[in-house]
């Protein structure tokens, strides 16, 4: 498990986020534990936390606009939608990647950047995957909350009465 759903003080969901900012956000009171995994804490010298899953946070934050396609993700939120994993090979992760290259038009969006791994990153170097010979493991995709994620919400909390 690395990444928990945050929801607003609403109980919306906003989005998926490392368990360590989700940890962050329940230490400093700005969010309430939803759901824990049932057998996994965190531990620190003076705390013992379960490892949520769900988070809500405590006071309601507007949200002009929803997250979605068009917004340009940072490369923490491609690392996690990645899951730290080389769309290329396979193996660990650590860099990102332009699909089609920026000096060719490419952009920065959901759907053009990938994690790589470095050896791959510089095989693929300025080209486009078919001309460095390269296949991507999977279509890269926009991360938007769907009502899946909003029906674990749903549940979670009836669960909780």
């Amino acid at each position: 498990m690395t990444d928990v759903l945050l929801c607003n003080a609403s109980y919306q969901v906003l989005s998926r986020i490392d368990w360590q900012r989700a940890i962050t956000l329940v230490v400093v009171d700005e969010a309430d534990v939803i759901e824990a995994h049932p057998t996994r804490v965190v531990r620190s010298q003076h705390l013992t936390i379960p490892m949520p899953t769900i988070i809500a946070l405590r006071v309601y934050r507007h949200i002009a606009h929803r997250p979605g396609a068009e917004k340009r993700p940072s490369f923490a939120q491609i690392k996690l939608r990645d899951a730290r994993t080389c769309a290329y090979c396979g193996q660990h992760g650590d860099t990102i990647d332009h699909v089609v290259p920026r000096s060719r038009g490419g952009l920065d969006t959901w759907d053009n950047l990938v994690c790589a791994c470095r050896s791959c990153n510089n095989r693929k170097a300025d080209r486009t995957p078919v001309e460095a010979g390269m296949r991507l493991l999977w279509a890269p995709r926009p991360v938007i909350p769907d009502a899946a994620d909003q029906q674990l919400v749903w549940d979670a909390l009836a669960t909780a009465s």
